[in-house]
């Protein structure tokens, strides 16, 4: 028996989506917090996308008559900065948590309403990552470095995508979720491969049908974003460089937010990840990483990964060598560089730092599970190749 957390249970979007989630978190209130008439909510939100809702946030809080208990956060997404903010929760009596702002914040948030025992919701501003429809809680150290994932992270409750708001996010942030959205694409292809199967070659009938669902997900996000993500970023932020192609910007922008979680949520734990999440994992590792996106770094790992195994585990050693080139092209016309220099990694080029790396990586359970035949020598040699590749073209 196996067991699918698939989240949001409820899904608000379009260009009034922020107003709806102020009142599903109204009607969701189960009694008047102790000196108030209203519902309350700990608000967990960080510096650089809150300001940018905030007044309207305000609004659609008052105008459902919820009070939200303001908890910033800033920095990584830690066990001492979940325990503050689910004291708060506790301390204020609130009846959930809402997330207001990028991955880090989001997952802090997660994190606090899984050890309060309270529902979570999320208000996404940021495309760069799907943590606001992912079923995790990713974990570092106060210094940025990963430790772990917690897949019983809470369902969230509710999620509010505003195509507008995430579509007037900076391209770099944009940019860096479609990398990442590439990610589930090439890590859930190749999970699946495991299995028997592809998306390509058709499911067998040992397949679960939650893996066939997911499977159809990720054709449909790759062919969105081979066809659009160009155009998204070339309208800029808001539509402020080409105006006709703001649907498309907000159309993807929506998409890397949503697809991603959604895939993982039915592919299940043990299908969603390969070798790209937890190359990223162990560079977090490295002091001059934290200069780069999540979804930057997860391209690293990309391409090492498709180096290593191809499209789908079974490419030959020139259809892998072809298909990493191919992908690092596609980065690159986004704006997104992936050598390690570009991702404040260089110092995985050398030893110890880069023997350290590697073997990070490959004890991740999941590295095991998808490349079992992958051995130390040959992630090494992948690692410096792609690096010295994506440098020089």
């Amino acid at each position: 028996m196996s067991g699918l957390r698939v989240a949001p249970a409820a899904w608000f979007r379009g260009d009034d989506a922020v107003e709806a989630l102020a009142r599903h978190l109204a009607a969701r209130g189960d009694g008047a917090v102790a000196g108030e008439g209203a519902p309350a909510v700990l608000l967990v939100h960080g510096p650089v996308g809150y300001p940018v809702v905030r007044d309207r946030l305000d609004a659609a809080l008052a105008a459902a008559d919820v009070r939200a208990v303001r908890a910033p956060h800033e920095g990584p997404c830690c066990a001492r900065a979940i325990d503050a903010l689910a004291a708060v929760a506790v301390r204020e009596g609130v009846r959930a948590v809402l997330g207001v702002g990028g991955g880090r914040v989001l997952d802090a948030a997660k994190g606090a309403a899984l050890a309060a025992g309270l529902p979570f919701a999320a208000l996404p501003t940021s495309p760069a990552t799907c943590a606001a429809t992912a079923a995790t809680v990713v974990r570092y150290d106060e210094r940025g470095a990963h430790l772990d994932v917690l897949e019983g992270g809470p369902v969230a409750a509710a999620c509010a995508l505003d195509p507008g708001l995430l579509a007037s996010a900076p391209d770099r942030l944009l940019a860096a979720g479609v990398v990442d959205a590439w990610a589930k694409v090439h890590e859930v292809r190749l999970t699946s491969a495991r299995l028997g199967t592809s998306s390509s070659a058709g499911a067998g009938s040992a397949i679960p049908a939650t893996t066939r669902a997911a499977l159809a997900l990720i054709d449909d996000l790759a062919e969105l974003l081979r066809a659009h993500a160009l155009e998204a970023l070339a309208a800029g932020p808001g539509g402020v460089r080409d105006r006709s192609r703001l649907p498309q910007r907000r159309l993807v922008a929506e998409a890397v937010v949503g697809y991603p979680g959604l895939i993982g949520g039915l592919a299940g734990a043990d299908v969603k990840l390969a070798l790209a999440h937890p190359l990223h994992d162990a560079l977090t590792h490295l002091p001059g990483a934290h200069a780069a996106l999540h979804g930057e770094k997860v391209g690293f790992g990309t391409l090492v990964q498709l180096r290593v195994a191809g499209l789908d585990g079974r490419t030959d050693d020139a259809g892998c060598v072809a298909a990493f080139r191919e992908e690092a092209a596609r980065y690159a016309a986004l704006g997104v560089r992936c050598d390690l220099e570009a991702l404040g990694c260089g110092d995985a080029r050398s030893a110890p730092a880069e023997e350290a790396v590697v073997r990070r990586a490959l004890a991740d359970p999941s590295v095991a599970s998808a490349l079992p035949a992958l051995g130390f020598q040959e992630l090494l040699a992948a690692v410096r190749e792609v690096d010295a590749w994506v440098r020089a073209a």
